[in-house]
């Protein structure tokens, strides 16, 4: 919470797809179903707010984040506010990933502008705080960043993702992404060049007009 902003839970809506109105934005709770209610801990994906750029540039500096990143650290404020502008102009949304009262993580996407011939292409991203892998956290993110990605109206997913980083590889190849590409030595990292994978998902959708 930022300032003086305060968000009320205004309604729920079902069981198996739980929602929670707060000032007026749905707010997708990933308890998807009873079982993950009992089993999985309480996240929820809040649109980011400004005032709330310091905690992310606070994640990205962790190194088992920051080495997945394109920016080589130390990460600048300055550099996190600048990637404020693509979300003000509508070409990137993100979320903070909430548990245990603070934002333990980031999840969002970005696209070509309206009008282009890959505008039907959205482009993920999401990182955890360490303490909160392994706990199913990253799953819940990629199904809630699908469903938003399908509510506006996009064709596929997809995402970049190092050699370096096998547990989110095999995570993405587990919920149905598959590699389409390898960008050979295009990612820095401790000295050397390693692989870069393009995995993308592609949802059922009617034919283009």
């Amino acid at each position: 919470m930022c300032g003086t902003a305060i968000r009320f839970c205004l309604a729920f809506h079902g069981p198996a797809d739980r929602k929670c109105v707060w000032n007026d934005e749905y707010i997708f709770f990933t308890l998807i179903s009873l079982n993950m209610i009992t089993t999985s801990p309480s996240v929820r994906f809040i649109p980011l707010q400004e005032c709330e750029l310091g905690r992310i540039n606070e994640l990205s500096n962790l190194p088992e984040i920051a080495e997945h990143f394109e920016t080589i650290p130390p990460v600048p404020l300055e550099a996190t506010k600048a990637n404020w502008v693509y979300v003000q102009n509508g070409l990137m949304s993100i979320w903070g990933i909430h548990t245990d009262g603070k934002i333990i993580g980031g999840a969002g996407f970005y696209s070509q502008p309206p009008g282009t011939r890959l505008s039907h292409s959205a482009i993920f991203f999401l990182y955890i705080e360490k303490a909160y892998w392994g706990q199913g956290i990253g799953r819940m993110t990629v199904r809630f960043l699908e469903a938003e990605v399908k509510k506006r109206g996009f064709v596929r997913m997809e995402c970049i993702v190092a050699d370096t980083n096998p547990r989110a590889v095999r995570l993405y190849e587990k919920m149905g992404y598959q590699l389409e590409g390898v960008k050979k030595e295009a990612f820095l990292i401790d000295g050397k060049y390693t692989d870069l994978k393009l995995m993308g998902k592609v949802f059922p959708h009617d034919t283009p007009k």
